[in-house]
């Protein structure tokens, strides 16, 4: 009895969690771009986005120091402004 009721829970974990990867997955890419004016000051890092992956689309992910993601067309002078501002915060440590 007590197998069973194992198997059973076991089971039904495996299914919980099954359904819940691929909503995992869409949540790590960006799935459009955003309108406003990103600033240098309140970012702290980026990550870049290739379609070739598991992703639809090129991106730029900014990480702001707040904790959230911002999703930048990566052909914009505007974003590749801040990514220069970012690389060159990051030489100035060094």
């Amino acid at each position: 009895m007590v197998s069973t009721r194992f198997f059973t829970v076991a089971l039904l974990v495996i299914f919980t969690l099954n359904s819940f990867l691929p909503q995992t997955e869409s949540v790590s890419c960006c799935l459009s771009y955003t309108k406003r004016n990103i600033h240098c000051q309140k970012l702290k890092g980026y990550t870049i986005q290739t379609y070739k992956g598991i992703c639809d689309m090129d991106a730029i992910i900014f990480h702001t120091k707040a904790g959230k993601f911002i999703c930048a067309d990566p052909s914009k002078e505007q974003t590749q402004g801040t990514i220069q501002c970012l690389n060159a915060r990051a030489k100035s440590l060094f």
